[in-house]
């Protein structure tokens, strides 16, 4: 009992003992998290009701013309868990140089779901389109691991990487530039659904979640990420029971 207790309890200190990301050279802190995507059927379960949902939203709001489907790749379409767990395992940050080489070495793995996913969506009249902030340079590798994984229309169009900036507005608005709808947008990342939140407090992310919480399941699809993301930011505060 005392050996489970204090496991637990020191599962909870790698969650909770910092708020910084694998980014910030801190990659401990993220071990449970990876543990939990790559062993975990409740983040399989999560990732196929994600999808799930993605199916039927987008039946219902698709529109007799040009529709969108816009996805995130890292976390969302593909699992970089593997780089992960390279970098608690070395104790490792972030590197672009260690980045660049899990890029090249096309070892991501497809999310649960998500390539069933995107072949629907191109099978019942849309357009899929992976706006990712991977730099341009691991283009080619990233094009080649996605084809090889199995998803449709990856080619110069529907690949859309990271030139100058994070911010995916200009991306997606060339979209519509085109004639698209977007009738849905998939990520793991409230960055990737609008430029609100980039670069902002987590109380900031939180009211902008709050402010558009009927999109959720409806036009905008989330999957889990644990292992880091854009709300690890520096006004994260425990709430802890006062013990009463």
């Amino acid at each position: 009992m005392k050996k489970s207790l204090g496991l637990a309890l020191g599962a909870l200190l790698i969650v909770f003992s910092g708020c910084t990301s694998l980014k910030e050279n801190k990659p401990l802190e993220s071990k449970l998290g990876v543990l939990w995507v790559q062993n975990s059927g409740e983040y399989e379960a999560l990732a196929y009701q994600a999808f799930n949902s993605g199916k039927t939203a987008f039946l219902e709001n698709k529109i007799n013309g040009k529709n969108a489907v816009v996805v995130d790749l890292d976390e969302t379409m593909i699992n970089n868990s593997g780089y992960a767990a390279w970098q608690v395992e070395n104790s490792k940050g972030y590197s672009s140089e260690s980045w660049t080489k899990w890029c090249e070495a096309k070892e991501a793995t497809a999310i649960p779901g998500a390539v069933d996913f995107a072949n629907f969506i191109v099978k019942n009249g849309g357009d899929i389109f992976y706006i990712s902030n991977r730099h341009e340079n691991v283009y080619n590798p990233t094009m080649e691991n996605l084809k090889a994984l199995g998803f449709p229309q990856v080619d110069s169009k529907h690949l859309l990487l990271k030139n100058k900036t994070s911010d995916k507005a200009f991306r997606v608005d060339s979209l519509r530039d085109q004639g698209y709808k977007i009738v849905l947008m998939v990520g793991d990342n409230l960055d990737d659904f609008g430029s609100d939140v980039l670069h902002k407090t987590n109380m900031e992310r939180v009211a902008f979640v709050k402010a558009h919480k009927n999109n959720y399941g409806n036009r905008w699809i989330v999957l889990p990420n644990p292992m880091y993301g854009g709300f690890q930011t520096s006004d994260l505060t425990l709430k802890p029971w006062n013990g009463k």
